[in-house]
């Protein structure tokens, strides 16, 4: 049997890319749910591509349909998935025999462990390295804290999106056999991040989180605070107390957030009218 000659198909080039990245930044949670979660920003981002290779209606919905599946995974660091699936469309709008299955088959094996090391990395460490900065700026009454932290995020996102989109995009469907994606390494990256992560969140709870206790006795008539003790035992042993019970409440009590700044504040108020805070 005579093999089917190769389809032209138009170069993907970098403004295609860039085009892609340009809405994966800006709307990669837009028409999010709780059932398929980022599939209509996936295929929204990948649209400028979809369209230079399937020029036709038809075509060019049933690629958009191929992709309104169940999407998922950390927007910065799992950029590169969005490039690789570009590279794989091309390859089947050439006439390669891809099936729909086997494209949304590499989506799913690739959004986990992308998601494993995108959370601990970015949302995790980078995230709360940058906010320490500018809310120390901020608090000391710099309006160039949330500026300088607006400008920097959207910055170190665009570069890593960019990055991930054309790396993705030149290793096509090899990006499975990365090695950065062994479970070896993730298990390895996603474990030091995460020690990272909880090292950044207690120089971040130390730093920014103020309680201390005016309570005071009198004895063999010399006083003595409660929080001179506590200084003796440990410094900031309050603050940590207070952090590990907000993160017990919401680990193991599923405590959701507001429901956690309204018990901060309610036991401030009281704490401070009792004279115990």
């Amino acid at each position: 049997m005579q093999e089917q000659p190769a389809k032209a198909v138009p170069e993907i080039t970098k403004k295609d890319l860039r085009a892609v990245t340009l809405r994966w930044l800006f709307f990669n949670t837009s028409a999010w749910n709780w059932e398929r979660m980022q599939h209509i920003a996936f295929a929204w981002s990948l649209l400028p591509v979809l369209k230079k290779l399937y020029p036709g209606r038809e075509e060019l919905g049933a690629a958009l349909k191929r992709h309104m599946v169940f999407f998922n995974t950390e927007m910065t660091i799992g950029s590169p998935i969005i490039g690789a699936i570009a590279a794989i469309e091309r390859q089947k709008a050439t006439g390669e025999e891809i099936a729909d299955d086997t494209i949304n088959a590499i989506k799913s094996g690739l959004m986990g462990p992308f998601a494993a090391i995108g959370d601990s990395l970015w949302a995790s460490a980078v995230n709360a390295i940058l906010l320490s900065f500018a809310m120390s700026m901020a608090l000391q009454g710099n309006i160039l804290g949330p500026v300088i932290y607006t400008i920097a995020w959207i910055a170190l996102t665009w570069y890593m999106m960019s990055t991930g989109v054309n790396l993705g995009y030149r290793l096509g469907v090899n990006v499975l056999d990365s090695e950065f994606l062994t479970p070896q390494t993730i298990e390895r990256v996603t474990r030091s991040l995460n020690i990272l992560g909880l090292v950044v969140v207690g120089a971040l709870s130390a730093t920014f989180v103020s309680l201390s206790t005016p309570i005071q006795w009198t004895l063999q008539q010399k006083a003595t605070t409660l929080q001179s003790i506590l200084d003796g035992m440990m410094p900031k042993f309050l603050p940590l107390l207070w952090v590990g019970l907000v993160w017990y409440l919401h680990q193991f009590r599923n405590w959701s957030i507001m429901k956690l700044l309204g018990f901060t504040i309610v036991v401030g108020f009281v704490g401070s009218l009792l004279k115990i805070f």
